[in-house]
């Protein structure tokens, strides 16, 4: 494959001509391409010194110096009613001076980016093409610089002709190099084709990839084809007393990696990509097993798109992301790729890349996970520069579904305005290094997979009043070349029924039959509610849900009973009262039996004084009871919890927050952790503003951690676009073995044009 030439010619001639456009003969156009044209410019510096004190009295300082300047040009500009060019360029410095100790080093990054796009907009044929460039450059103190280029080309056509299936196409050519081509030198071509056709509850889609990669330093080739078939069909019949649902998709994987050449008795390892099911998994939640992940569109192909699931700042009490694959069997697989976006075109800052932590977990029914054996956490993960996803890497795993959990970044401040970034996770890919040995050449090695998959649902309504339906709910799934197969087929009848304007109640019983790595599952569920409304401002519900399921030689069962209370005793006071019980058990193949029971107490309450003061109560308390399992030993354990929290804004400008939560459990320590926040802002409205904040967190023989910031800033006109900051940040940390102090100050230029 030959290689990509310099594109400065390209560049040369794509600025002429959009400079022949600027300097055009007519008046209005020039005009046009002013209002067109946009730009702004960023200079920031910072100054960052902490000191550490360990328990031996051992000090550590640390100082870093950040210069920054960032300049960026674009011009959006309609060359014809339906043709846009979009074109401009990022040129970025920083330079950083680190002291430790004796030692300082300094770091300077340079990063260009200039793009072009042409973009034909037509309601029926679309097409665009492009080229964007990035070189960075890193030069360290005692070290030659290095400078890592990627060159990208774009084309594109969609057709959406009325009536008929729409198409687009895609073609990207991508190549990384370093300045001498010694560190890296690859190429990477990119086919896609997809058409797809609606017809009212009709739908049916192809979509096929062909991605070729050549590391030439390596000689190494590797080729990635996939097609995917859809077929759906929803819709009602019989006066909508009948509804029917079906899904049938056909995916095809195939990954080739060809040694072509090279040096005799070399070997080299290609990360080749593990294919997995559609659609993604992901979830929101702080539990991590036992869980069942929902179905995500992070496998979809598109590296661009939110899927939803936001690692960013998003405020409040944070909540663990969870996001992971299922690849139909177990495979094996070293590492995954998280791509993410919503925050920029460049990379994101070093601090903030390197603050997420990546827990990795594994299981073989989706819904119980165990750590990884070996390396259960990764942190920092691999990140940039020129692509936006994390690199996780691991020892080899075995397994059918593989997930990762981060939290998303802090809520306070942390010493890098990027904190505040909104980022979206758009895509996750699993891979596995394969070696490709070297003894010979045109050594070539296969991975191929074909994923069958059919749904079927059809809901029937046996009774409008009370509603009494009956859902029977179907699905297969084949895998080849392993000859793999699942199944589950769902029978239930679902009732729903307000008997007055006080009492209503639903219930639903189901069969579930199917079969998964050779063993076979039956499962019986139910489930009750009884609700009553006897006051506008008092509910109060009993539910009663359970299973009996038996999966080879294993059986378990689950019960639970819950009371749902909650009043509005007063305007502006809210209460809830919830008891319940869950009781389970769990016999082994050997005849090993495990109970466990579980007796819980909920109370909480919401106070609104003044809409300016709020104040929460919340209680829980519960008692396990566990027995049998390989020990045979009986043990109970008592929980308890209290969290108390207050908000108090008596100006718009000021805002006042305190909460404390304490924790007991049986054979541990009482637990109890405090929370301050002060935020202050004087003028939120005017061109110069004021603002301070300050949070401070206790833990009873625990570390004590404060933060102190005041800021300004100062807009320099009425659009509050441009302005100028400053802020400065105390932060200070002690615990019974380290104490640590850092400060930082900051300050940014930003102007827009």
């Amino acid at each position: 494959m030959p290689r990509l030439p310099s594109a400065r010619h390209a560049l040369h001639a794509l600025a002429a001509a959009a400079l022949s456009v600027t300097l055009g003969p007519a008046a209005a156009q020039a005009d046009g391409l002013l209002e067109a044209l946009s730009g702004s410019e960023e200079i920031t510096y910072s100054l960052l010194s902490s000191k550490t004190t360990d328990a031996a009295g051992t000090t550590t300082k640390i100082r870093t110096n950040n210069y920054g300047s960032r300049s960026h040009m674009r011009l959006n500009y309609n060359l014809l009613p339906q043709l846009n060019l979009n074109a401009g360029g990022t040129f970025q410095k920083n330079l950083s001076e680190f002291s430790g100790g004796t030692d300082t080093i300094e770091t300077e990054v340079t990063r260009i980016r200039p793009y072009v796009w042409l973009t034909l907009r037509d309601p029926v044929i679309g097409a665009a093409v492009g080229y964007d460039r990035a070189d960075d450059t890193t030069k360290t103190s005692g070290q030659d610089s290095v400078t890592l280029t990627r060159e990208t080309y774009n084309a594109g056509l969609t057709w959406r002709p009325l009536e008929l299936p729409a198409t687009q196409a895609r073609y990207t050519r991508t190549s990384t190099r370093d300045d001498a081509r010694i560190l890296l030198d690859a190429e990477q071509d990119l086919f896609f084709l997809k058409s797809e056709y609606t017809y009212r509850g009709f739908n049916a889609s192809y979509a096929g990839n062909y991605q070729t990669t050549r590391d030439n330093l390596r000689d190494l080739e590797s080729a990635v084809t996939s097609h995917e078939g859809k077929v759906v069909y929803a819709g009602t019949f019989l006066d909508g007393r009948i509804a029917l649902a079906t899904d049938h998709r056909i995916r095809a994987t195939e990954i080739t990696t060809d040694r072509r050449g090279g040096l005799a008795g070399l070997d080299g390892t290609s990360g080749l990509q593990v294919p997995a099911v559609l659609p993604g998994l992901s979830a929101i939640s702080n539990t991590i097993s036992p869980l069942a992940l929902a179905p995500d569109p992070a496998l979809d192909g598109d590296r661009t798109t939110s899927t939803g699931l936001s690692i960013g700042f998003v405020g409040g009490v944070p909540t663990l992301r969870q996001v992971g694959l299922n690849f139909g069997t177990a495979v094996a697989v070293n590492s995954l790729r998280v791509w993410v976006a919503g925050y920029g075109t460049g990379p994101l800052p070093a601090d903030v890349a390197s603050s997420f932590s990546w827990g990795i977990h594994t299981s073989a029914d989706g819904t119980t996970w165990v750590p990884h054996p070996s390396v259960p956490t990764v942190a920092p993960a691999g990140f940039g520069p020129f692509d936006q996803r994390f690199v996780i890497a691991f020892p080899s795993v075995t397994t059918q579904y593989i997930k990762v959990v981060t939290l998303p970044l802090p809520t306070s401040p942390f010493g890098s305005t990027g904190f505040s970034l909104p980022i979206v996770i758009t895509e996750v890919e699993a891979f596995i290094d394969r070696t490709v040995a070297g003894a010979r050449t045109g050594t070539k090695q296969t991975i191929s997979q074909t994923v069958r998959t059919h749904t079927l649902e059809v809901k029937t309504l046996l009774l409008r009043l009370p509603s009494l339906y009956h859902r029977v709910n179907a699905e297969y799934q084949e895998f080849q070349p392993d000859g793999a197969e699942r199944y589950n087929l769902s029978n239930g009848l679902f009732l729903t029924h307000r008997f007055n304007p006080v009492f209503a109640t639903s219930a639903s019983t189901s069969v579930e039959l199917g079969r998964e790595q050779e063993e076979t599952r039956t499962a019986v569920l139910y489930y009750a509610s009884l609700t009553a409304t006897p006051l506008r401002t008092l509910t109060d519900s009993l539910v009663v849900s359970g299973n009996r399921q038996w999966v080879g030689p294993t059986a378990t069962t689950s019960d639970s009973a819950v009371l749902y209370n909650t009043a509005q005793l007063y305007r502006g006071i809210d209460a809830t009262l919830n008891l319940g019980a869950v009781l389970t058990s769990d016999e082994q193949g050997d005849g090993s039996l495990t109970r466990r029971r579980e007796y819980f107490v909920n109370a909480g309450s919401g106070l609104t004084p003044h809409r300016s003061l709020s104040l929460t109560v919340y209680y829980l308390g519960k008692l396990t009871s566990s027995s049998g399992g390989t020990t045979g030993e009986s043990r109970d354990t008592t929980e308890n919890r209290l969290d108390l929290a207050l908000s108090f804004t008596p100006f718009r400008t000021l805002s006042v927050s305190a909460s404390a939560d304490v924790q007991s459990q049986t054979d541990q320590d009482t637990r109890v952790t405090q929370n301050y926040g002060l935020s202050w802002a004087p003028f939120p409205d005017g061109s110069l503003q004021f603002s301070f904040f300050y949070a401070e967190n206790r833990l009873t023989e625990g570390p004590t951690s404060r933060i102190v910031q005041p800021g300004v800033r100062w807009y320099l006109s009425g659009r509050r676009r441009s302005y100028l900051e400053a802020t400065y940040q105390l932060n200070t940390s002690q615990s019974s073995t380290l104490k640590s102090e850092s400060q930082l100050f900051s300050t940014s230029l930003i102007l827009f044009y």
